[in-house]
């Protein structure tokens, strides 16, 4: 008799353990990770949570209404988070009213970029020391997102970048709004 409780006991523990280890594997891919599509927020052991920032295809899908491919300022202004709608003349780099996905995703590369001499810069991508940047002393490598947006930062199209040229892009990329702390 004492052998059959046992092993009721421990049948029930087992199975008891199986369950709650198999609920704790659903829910998304290993490492806590879990929410909408497998894309929730990724949880460490201690249970703080920190939110994953929606790459530019999402941002456009989630917030272009008419299904047009880009983002108007009213659709903008409606989104219930995030500061697209604040920082929408940043982002508008061809002022035509609607932020596309390159314009999103170049903004994006901007904000890892905010710290950037505009003088250094010039000093050790300055091939011929004339104090102007032209595209072929841009390397790829090292310079792509200047690349990218080599005709929005050349205001007076002479196909060169001057310091001022420069200075006036990166100030227009750091007039962000502050970076707060997320819970």
């Amino acid at each position: 008799m004492r052998h059959k409780n046992l092993k009721v006991s421990i049948s029930i523990f087992s199975l008891l353990l199986c369950l709650g280890t198999f609920a704790q594997g659903m829910g998304g891919p290993p490492g806590g990770q879990g929410g909408r599509n497998g894309q929730g927020r990724p949880g460490g052991q201690n249970g703080n949570a920190q939110r994953e920032r929606p790459s530019a295809e999402q941002i456009i899908e989630r917030l272009d209404t008419d299904d047009d491919g880009k983002i108007s300022k009213k659709e903008a202004e409606q989104a219930e988070r995030g500061r697209l709608a604040e920082d929408f003349d940043l982002v508008d780099l061809n002022e035509d009213g609607f932020i596309d996905l390159e314009e999103l995703e170049l903004f994006f590369e901007n904000r890892r970029s905010q710290n950037i001499d505009p003088e250094k810069l010039i000093k050790k991508a300055d091939k011929d020391k004339d104090g102007l940047l032209t595209e072929e002393e841009l390397s790829p490598k090292k310079y792509n997102r200047l690349l990218k947006q080599f005709k929005v930062i050349d205001k007076n199209e002479d196909e060169k970048l001057s310091l001022d040229e420069l200075k006036a892009f990166f100030e227009r990329n750091k007039r962000r709004r502050p970076q707060q702390p997320r819970n």
